[in-house]
């Protein structure tokens, strides 16, 4: 579909690329989730998924680079055809490649044998949120839409990628209008992506060593976000420096969103809610992007007013959100905590109730680490 782009001659044409491409670009985020769950202890989670997430950093800084040497091309074609046709072709490589070699979960891995296979098994089991099912639960669906952690996790994926969808619409033109080049600016552009990088890699691995501390990552890296915002916002234009570097800084904030997906995978058991919540959070995502950009008005160019109160709302929403999911799950860990002493077998019992492919809610015994409840009881994964 990239490679289509670059056959496109008016606005209906490209922007039904676009459409197509988002139609075969949805999947990616919910399975690779699901799929994390499956090979990954709870613990282990947040780190792999900041460094996947945090790896579109390094595509950002691999775009700028690439983007500035194609826009040097003189060829027959505009340059930018030329950047849908290269990276339409790799993709394709690296599809393949996927296609190959990426399993679907621990019983189709062919590199493990039958013992390996039961170790991975044993291993996550503790997760009480099972491998996979293939069988499609309609109680499951109606379940995940009427848990309000999803709803909160939903009205967070919006509040996060709102900000995600004009900065990355009009990074460019906000770069701009701060006095550089077009071809400047792409290279300008790379910082930002290093900034995800370290932090998306950091925050997780702060996540994924010590238990309980996701909500708390989550709200310290909205700190530097809020910093960043505030001094696009408040320097002067005779400081084009200085609003770059907060610039730079805002995108801190993708942090928030690699733990929002740990949160999932780590609170959501059966295989059918666990798929719809993560398409939940995928639909957070999507329309967060979608709305992002209006804000941006051209004739507010180059402070866009409208657009950084939007991002300062965002923020707020934000933090009511981890408040609103720590609260939740806290007060869901009391409940569950007050018969645990009665009952020695829990901690098998919600493992194996975890393997039959039955949910959070439905699970008695389902285990979720919590900043305080859980370090006396031991049951929900909130952090």
């Amino acid at each position: 579909m990239l490679i289509c782009h670059a056959a496109a001659h008016d606005f209906p044409g490209l922007a039904a690329a676009r459409f197509f491409l988002g139609v075969f670009e949805a999947s990616i985020q919910p399975v690779t989730m699901v799929l994390f769950t499956m090979w990954y202890r709870r613990i282990e989670q947040p780190l792999r998924i900041g460094i996947w997430i945090g790896c579109a950093g390094i595509g950002y800084i691999i775009a700028g680079i690439a983007s500035f040497g194609i826009g040097h091309i003189d060829a027959a074609l505009p340059s930018w055809r030329y950047t849908f046709i290269i990276w339409g072709a790799i993709t394709i490589a690296w599809g393949t490649v996927v296609l190959l070699l990426l399993l679907d979960n621990p019983e189709s891995a062919r590199f493990l044998n039958n013992y390996e296979r039961q170790c991975v098994t044993e291993r996550i089991k503790g997760n009480g949120t099972g491998v996979e099912n293939k069988q499609w639960k309609s109680h499951q669906v109606r379940e995940a839409l009427t848990d309000a952690k999803n709803w909160l996790i939903f009205l967070f994926a919006v509040a996060s990628n709102a900000p995600n969808g004009g900065l990355t619409a009009f990074q460019g033109l906000i770069i701009r209008g701060l006095g550089f080049s077009t071809l400047r600016t792409t290279l300008i552009q790379m910082p930002s992506g290093g900034v995800q990088f370290v932090v998306c890699v950091s925050a997780c691995y702060v996540a994924s060593s010590y238990e309980n501390a996701r909500f708390a990552v989550m709200l310290a890296c909205l700190v530097p976000a809020l910093a960043g915002v505030l001094g696009m916002w408040l320097l002067p234009q005779s400081n084009p420096y200085g609003r770059l570097v907060c610039l730079w800084i805002t995108f801190s904030y993708t942090a928030t969103g690699s733990l929002s997906m740990s949160v999932v995978t780590a609170n959501t058991a059966g295989h059918t809610k666990k798929a719809t919540s993560a398409a939940v959070l995928l639909i957070g995502y999507c329309l967060g992007n979608f709305v992002g950009p209006f804000f941006f008005l051209s004739r507010q160019a180059p402070r866009y007013e409208l657009g950084v109160g939007m991002m300062l709302a965002c923020i707020g929403i934000q933090v009511l959100c981890i408040l609103g999911l720590w609260s939740l799950l806290w007060s869901r860990n009391r409940r569950r905590a007050a018969g645990i002493a009665a009952r020695a077998q829990d901690l098998l019992d919600g493992q194996s109730r975890g393997l039959n492919d039955e949910t959070d809610l439905q699970n008695p015994d389902f285990k979720v680490s919590h900043p305080s409840a859980s370090m006396c009881y031991g049951y929900w994964a909130v952090s």
